[in-house]
Formats: structure tokens, C-alpha cells, sequence
């Protein structure tokens, strides 16, 4: 019997599929803790060359960005070379070739995210993007006519209304809700880019689940790291200098190169790379294929909860390490406590066993 039907007439869920939830989870948890690390990493850069927030132009950022990116997922290959050789040896033509596929949509859905954020601000990208927990009951409806049980469709709500109060999308003292002003601003370029982020991230999700259920899914990891590494970097050297041009910045490439080799900088990558990346790709790759395509992406809608609970902490602790790379905590508020306690309950709901007709 395929897996599909046979989970969908059970009730209980198997025990690979319960571990594939709680690793789900943690990759959730280490994606959230990559967003004040990566801010953290952007404070050195800009300091480094002499900017200030205000005077990082948006292709700078994107630049920047790319060169992160190509720099933590070049490390994490290899990374994955080294201590999981047979698993690079061993993996076929086809397991390279989804995984290509997979790191190419990844990497282009992170950027449009990027230059989306240069017009709108981050709640509204954030709600955006966690739009993909509605793309993917609707995608596989519409092309593999599987539709999502009445408990993740509210499970789906539930996460959306959640990351709308976590994100400051909706504001409210606890007892009365409404839209935030910046909310009802004018649609941008930016909301059309990150929403088409979404999409892409959308089909990074269910392109996983595809290839996971028919090859070695840990084997794809070794073709993604290698596309979103190639494109990333292809990004940043074609930009970065055209960018840095117009701040009349010098020696752009030498203060990148000197501050590659400071301690606190270099660690942050390779932990990003090892962690972030390798870590919590393998697990993606791994275990995603063990439980439905939605309901994965209900659970990735805790990211924000996790980058939020890690940056209530984080920047100041980073800030020991090196002083002048710190920046302040954010405040656990209300936002944080109801929005995180909705997504909490959306994964219950949503990942709940019902019995539904195969």
C-alpha cells in the first residue's frame, strides 16, 4: 500500500513519522537562529566598510547577502564532504540533478525575499512569506489533487493569524486586535517580490517531498548545497563591486578578505554552515518526505517564533564577544507570547491524526 494511502487511513501516526516531526522542528528552531546571526554578520560587514545602515543601498544588501550565502553553503559542502563522503560518492545522476533544482529555487526565493525587503517592512515580508503554509494545500490540490484534512485547513488559519500578530502585522493589547498602519500602506514592488519569494519557497517545499518519496532524499543534499554555493557566489562577484562603487568604497575586496579571518566572524559562518546548513537541510531532505507536504509547511511556519525567542538574547550575548558588532535585544512582548502560543496550536491542529477517506 503507498504511504500516502496508508497514512491517510491510519490514525495514529508511525514512528518515523513522529520522528520526523520533531526533527522538523529543530530545523524550524535552527533556521529561526540563523536570522540574528546573519544580522549580527551584516553589522560586522557594514562596519567594516565604513556604512552606516542608512548608507547600504539595496544592491549592496543583496550583494552582501549573496556572499553570506555562497560563503555558509560553500562550507557546508564541504563540510558534507568530509564527514559524509559515501553519501557525496554514492549519490546518483538523478539525486544531483533534484537537488540542483532544489538549491536553484531556494536561492532565487531567498533573493527576491532580500530585495522585497528594501520596500516594505520586515512584519509585512514575514507574514508574506509565511504564506507558503496556504501555496501548499493549494499547489498540490491543483496538481496532485491531494486536498488537506478540515484540521489542517484550520491549522493552516490558525498559523497565519499567528504569525500576523508575531510579525506586528496585527497589533492589540490582548483583547482587541486590528490591522497595523503601516499594514494598510499602498501594495509595493516589494510585496509582489516577496510574494513570488513565497511561491518559489513554495516549490522548494514540495519539490522535496516529490524527490524524497521516489530517491535517496538525504542525497539530494550534497546538488542543492552545490547550486545555491555556485549561484550565490555568481550573485556576489557581480554585483558587490558594482554596489560598493557607488559608496566610493576601496579595497572592498580586502576588507572582506580581513574580515573573513576574524574570530568571531569566521565562527558565526562556519556554525551557520554546520548548524543551519548542513544540519538542518540533511534533517529537511531526510524526514520531510515521512509526513504530507502541507503539513510540513504548517510546521515551518515556527521559524519566526524561534528567530524571535533567540533575538530576545542573542545580540547582547554576541555582543560580548565583540562590542562594537552587537545590537539590542528585542523585547518579549505580547506580540511574541500570543503569536508563538497560536502557532503552537496551529502545529497541534494541524499535525492532529484524523481519519480521512484514502
Amino acid at each position: 500500500m503507498p504511504d500516502d494511502v496508508k497514512n491517510a487511513s491510519n490514525t495514529n501516526f508511525s514512528k518515523e513519522q513522529v520522528i520526523a516531526i520533531c526533527v522538523l522542528v529543530m530545523v524550524s528552531a535552527l533556521w529561526g537562529l540563523s536570522f540574528p546571526i546573519m544580522k549580527s554578520m551584516s553589522s560586522q560587514m557594514e562596519i567594516g566598510l565604513g556604512l552606516k545602515g542608512s548608507q547600504v543601498s539595496s544592491l549592496t544588501h543583496i550583494a552582501f547577502t549573496s556572499g553570506m550565502i555562497g560563503l555558509r553553503f560553500l562550507i557546508a559542502l564541504v563540510v558534507l564532504c568530509l564527514f559524509c563522503p559515501k553519501l557525496v560518492r554514492h549519490a546518483t545522476k538523478a539525486e544531483w540533478i533534484a537537488g540542483i533544482c532544489i538549491g536553484i529555487v531556494f536561492y532565487v526565493g531567498l533573493v527576491l525575499q532580500v530585495m522585497g525587503l528594501a520596500t516594505i517592512p520586515a512584519s509585512r515580508s514575514g507574514f508574506l512569506t509565511s504564506l507558503t503554509a496556504v501555496f501548499t494545500p493549494i499547489f498540490s490540490a491543483l496538481l496532485f489533487r491531494r486536498y488537506p484534512s478540515w484540521n489542517v485547513v484550520l491549522g493552516i488559519l490558525i498559523a497565519l493569524f499567528g504569525v500576523s500578530i508575531l510579525t506586528g502585522l496585527v497589533v492589540g493589547d490582548g483583547l482587541h486586535f486590528g490591522i497595523a498602519a503601516d499594514a494598510m500602506s499602498k501594495w509595493t514592488i516589494g510585496d509582489t517580490l516577496t510574494t513570488f519569494g513565497s511561491v518559489l519557497f513554495t516549490g522548494q517545499l514540495m519539490l522535496v517531498d516529490y524527490y524524497g518519496k521516489r530517491l535517496n532524499s538525504a542525497a539530494i543534499t550534497p546538488g542543492m548545497f552545490f547550486a545555491v554555493s555556485v549561484a550565490a557566489g555568481a550573485t556576489f562577484v557581480s554585483l558587490y563591486q558594482i554596489a560598493l562603487s557607488r559608496t566610493q568604497v576601496t579595497n572592498a575586496f580586502q576588507i572582506w578578505g580581513d574580515l573573513f579571518f576574524q574570530p568571531l566572524f569566521f565562527s558565526l559562518v562556519f556554525f551557520l554552515a554546520v548548524f543551519c546548513s548542513v544540519l538542518a537541510f540533511m534533517g529537511m531532505n531526510r524526514y520531510q518526505p515521512h509526513i504530507s507536504a502541507v503539513q510540513a509547511s504548517v510546521i515551518y511556519s515556527s521559524e519566526p517564533v524561534f528567530a524571535s525567542f533567540f533575538a530576545v538574547f542573542l545580540p547582547s550575548l554576541l555582543g560580548l564577544l565583540a562590542a562594537s558588532y552587537g545590537y539590542p535585544n528585542e523585547v518579549l512582548s505580547l506580540h511574541l507570547f500570543f503569536g508563538g502560543m497560536l502557532i503552537l496550536l496551529a502545529n497541534i491542529v494541524a499535525l492532529w491524526p484524523v481519519r480521512v477517506r484514502p
